[in-house]
């Protein structure tokens, strides 16, 4: 299982060599594992089961780490010095954050310890940290505090990462307190620009945070499939 977690998919001749035993062991193992719901078999080989939860943050950052940085890269060419920013608290957003270093004269408006720690006291940026609960896996700050802080600014961009996107759905996420967040950062800026790798389409997210109608860009690293780049409009996506 330690195995697993580091790896997420193994095949049953690389558990034997690894842990010195039968293939014979291993898949009686794995059985034993599927049986329980802690692993799911499958054709030579064992994973992790499919879950709609989203795994820790430290685990996220590392998840499609090439393809944020370039999502990070593409959305940091969108910001002008002196811009008026909001910037959430996903994985993507620390890698846009460190994009931005260059950048000076901005004003940040984040509910994530990260993004605010990466880029106060630089170039004369501004930095506004939300209030409220600090979550521990990932040290962002939710509640009513934190509703009510976003809905205090008024914004020229704002980066939000999404959990899920849905061609019928529209944008989900998996944490209401997060979700409540994001709807309230929504109606205070100018432009809506959603940041989120290939992994989140399709995806069955749990709460709803807005219509994609609601989006005025999505960055990505893949472009969606069909049925989602009908319902957004081609003009609304960029690909790194």
């Amino acid at each position: 299982m330690n195995i697993l977690q580091a790896q997420k998919s193994c095949s049953v001749i690389e558990l034997a060599e690894k842990l010195g035993v039968s293939d014979e062991t291993i898949r009686r193992d794995i059985r034993q594992l599927s049986l329980s719901g802690a692993a799911e078999k499958i054709h030579g080989g064992v994973m992790l089961p499919q879950s709609s939860q989203e795994p820790p943050f430290l685990r996220r950052l590392q998840e499609q780490r090439e393809e944020k940085q370039r999502i990070a890269k593409l959305s940091a060419g969108l910001v002008v010095d002196g811009d008026v920013l909001f910037i959430d608290n996903g994985s993507t957003s620390c890698y846009f954050a460190r994009e931005l270093i260059s950048h000076r004269n901005l004003t940040i408006l984040t509910n994530s310890t990260e993004v605010a720690r990466e880029l106060c006291s630089r170039n004369n940026n501004r930095v506004f940290m939300a209030g409220g609960e600090i979550r521990a896996d990932d040290s962002s700050a939710f509640g009513p505090a934190a509703v009510a802080f976003a809905r205090q600014f008024t914004t020229q961009k704002a980066f939000i990462s999404m959990g899920a996107i849905h061609a019928q759905k529209g944008c989900l996420d998996f944490d209401l307190a997060e979700a409540e967040f994001k709807r309230a950062v929504i109606p205070q800026t100018e432009n809506v620009i959603v940041t989120a790798d290939h992994t989140k389409f399709g995806r069955a997210g749990i709460v709803k945070v807005c219509d994609l109608a609601e989006v005025d860009l999505l960055i990505t690293d893949q472009m969606p499939d069909r049925d989602l780049v009908e319902q957004l409009g081609p003009d609304r996506i960029k690909v790194a």
